[in-house]
């Protein structure tokens, strides 16, 4: 019964239930870790600052274009839950699987469809509109603080750097997310069936079951709940890190707030962590 539950989807090839429920127990277990160092062994649940040398976070194109994308990332997820465990859902939710995979699919393909268009809109805005895309660039600055940022993590300091927009971690995971999305966007085109067409009619049909049975179907699986892993470290760091809330508040009004910006001309260059 128990075995049965871990790997319902039937399909071989597919990612073990147990590998998924392991890397999102690996991505809890990293930011517990960190909470229990940050707020209740490290710094005891007092509230610390860091200090931004701009005010200005994002403009509204920017913020709208964040939460959409997020909302298309979950309509991805939730459509490929139930492509992924529709042998389960035929029996636990029938109304789910009276849908049919085919449209669950084509659902998936949509939202897709829709990442891709607004990905490509977000970095034609960002690049050639308002010219901001260096501000993603992992510079040598950041190089430099993310080390004193992690010898005050590592109790071997009390500075923290002062930090120019966003913090080194941030451009990390907004490139790592980057990555993942574009392989996830790579494995999930060659498992498609339209694709498998194409490449059967260029004469590369050897290729066929390589692609999609033995490499994509598996990695597409391993990739999804990868950027679920990464989805939980960006709410449990935007949310749950007192820190980091007026961050927060920076994609949702697009600036910190007014008396920040008046503290931190009279801070120093580094502060007390």
């Amino acid at each position: 019964m128990f075995s049965s539950l871990l790997q319902i989807s039937g399909v071989p090839f597919r990612l073990d239930d147990l590998l998924a429920l392991a890397i999102i127990a690996a991505a809890i277990f990293g930011c517990a870790a960190h909470f229990f160092r940050e707020i209740i062994y490290g710094r005891r649940g007092q509230r610390w600052n860091m200090i931004f040398e701009q005010i200005e976070r994002y403009d509204k194109i920017q913020i709208v274009i964040h939460w959409v994308f997020l909302a298309l990332l979950l309509g991805l997820f939730i459509t490929g839950l139930f492509i992924y465990k529709m042998d389960y859902f035929l029996d636990a939710s029938p109304q789910i699987a009276s849908v049919g995979l085919r449209n669950w699919v084509a659902y998936h393909w949509y939202f897709s469809i829709a990442v891709i268009n607004i990905g490509i809109f977000h970095i034609i805005y960002d690049s050639l509109i308002i010219r901001k895309f260096r501000e993603a660039w992992v510079s040598r600055r950041d190089i430099t603080n993310m080390k004193a940022i992690i010898q005050n993590f590592t109790a071997r300091t009390k500075e923290y750097p002062r930090l120019e927009k966003l913090h080194p971690m941030q451009k990390m995971f907004h490139w790592a997310t980057f990555v993942n999305i574009f392989l996830l966007g790579f494995t999930g085109l060659t498992i498609w069936e339209p694709f498998q067409g194409f490449i059967q009619a260029s004469g590369l049909g050897a290729f066929n079951d390589w692609l999609y049975i033995f490499k994509s179907r598996f990695l597409h699986d391993i990739l999804t709940f990868t950027l679920v892993g990464l989805i939980i470290g960006h709410f449990y760091f935007s949310t749950l890190i007192p820190t980091n809330w007026k961050v927060f508040r920076g994609i949702i009004y697009g600036r910190l707030k007014l008396e920040e910006e008046v503290d931190q001309k009279k801070q120093p260059e580094t502060t007390n962590a």
